[in-house]
């Protein structure tokens, strides 16, 4: 495949090249994000990608004489994806839009051909194409030569000779008078006719089979039938599948209840330890056990499991305390000092970090597979998920 073919604004893509041009964008997109991790960079990646995506649909919708505005079909779901990739760090939501776009491909993709092109490699242009196809056809069309006793210095059978002896009546007498030379030259045309019958036969075996063009065909066209024909099924089974993820999207998007966050501030209200005024907390529990909670722009790590009075573990003001809860330990061995840790009254033990570090903490919260502190080591496997459905904890990733 030439590159730019996949540049062309004028040429014609069949279904088969529009959908495999369409699903490798994705694919690249998506490895872009395991190398550049959810980042501005992915734009960067898009500036790249969005043009070849545009320029394959208006090559099928050409193809299929349908109206450039279904280009939308594959440029909105693209957009949206970009989006969700790079800001809102929802995993449902992004399986709705992947979905979403490989229904709107996959309706591009069947959709019958109207112009009747000859297409090379699923593409119809002013783009030359037979030059990348030379070295396939070279390769089919290669004939295996069998081996021949005497090698290089074997002589070969003189054809032209037999035949104008066999041509010429008088010769023929000559040949039935000597009976040793036409003994001799029977036998040689016995073995040469065996050589040609040989020849023959292992050329006839050589040859390329047929490509499955005419079944490729034959399989898309009764594809297309069957579509066509249970398009109100397909239809509604499509509408309803995209309609259950969109409910789960929006759902899993909403953040915490205000009433959870009253709880939250009532069980502050009972601290003794805690003398200051208390400012609003913004929480949202994490799949191992824990939580993290926001007081303006002071992040707090909270969990239960000890028992006893309240107490204050760990203090970085005197460096005195519990020296387990002296760091906190991300996997790939990045490591934060909390302010303080503290056992509370309700069996919760709570840890307070600088306003400094909340940003780095939250972004390792949601990327990193585990955090230890004060003894506890704890999974982050869903953690991303979790920090998404609360606003306050999404403008910090």
């Amino acid at each position: 495949m030439q590159l730019k073919s996949l540049l062309c604004v004028n040429g014609l893509d069949n279904g088969q090249r529009f959908a495999a041009v369409s699903g490798l964008i994705y694919f690249v997109l998506l490895l872009a994000v395991v190398l550049f991790s959810p980042s501005a960079a992915l734009y960067l990646v898009a500036l790249f990608l969005m043009p070849i995506l545009a320029l394959t649909s208006m090559r099928r919708l050409r193809d299929s004489g349908k109206s450039p505005k279904f280009v939308l079909l594959t440029l909105l779901p693209f957009l949206l994806v970009l989006i969700t990739l790079v800001h809102i760090h929802n995993m449902m939501l992004l399986l709705t839009l992947l979905v979403i776009a490989g229904l709107g491909i996959g309706y591009l993709a069947i959709l019958p051909a109207t112009s009747g092109a000859n297409y090379v490699q699923g593409y119809a242009g002013p783009v030359d194409m037979t030059a990348s196809n030379a070295a396939s056809r070279t390769t089919a069309q290669r004939v295996r030569v069998e081996p021949t006793l005497g090698g290089e210095n074997a002589t070969p059978p003189n054809f032209a000779a037999n035949a104008s002896e066999f041509a010429d009546p008088e010769r023929v007498e000559s040949d039935r008078a000597e009976p040793a030379q036409g003994g001799y030259r029977a036998n040689l045309d016995a073995n040469t006719g065996d050589n040609l019958d040989i020849n023959t036969r292992a050329g006839a075996s050589q040859r390329p089979l047929p490509r499955g063009n005419k079944t490729t065909t034959f399989n898309l066209a009764q594809l297309q039938q069957v579509l066509k024909v249970n398009q109100k099924w397909l239809f509604a089974i499509s509408g309803v599948l995209v309609s259950v993820m969109l409910i789960a999207s929006i759902w899993s998007l909403i953040p915490t209840s205000e009433a959870d966050v009253e709880v939250e501030t009532a069980a502050l209200a009972e601290n003794p330890i805690e003398s200051a005024p208390q400012a609003e907390r913004i929480s949202t529990a994490m799949p191992d056990g824990f939580s993290l909670a926001l007081e303006d722009d002071v992040l707090i790590m909270r969990w239960l499991g000890e028992t006893g009075s309240p107490v204050n573990l760990w203090s970085l003001a005197t460096a005195k305390g519990d020296k387990t809860c002296s760091l906190m330990r991300f996997n790939n061995g990045t490591e934060y000092r909390p302010l303080m840790v503290d056992l509370l009254a309700d069996t919760g033990t709570e840890a307070r970090f600088s306003p400094l570090d909340t940003e780095a903490i939250i972004v390792d919260m949601a990327r990193r597979g585990n955090v230890s502190l004060c003894g506890y080591n704890f999974s982050l496997k869903g953690s991303q998920a979790a920090l998404g459905k609360v606003a306050a904890f999404r403008t910090y990733l």
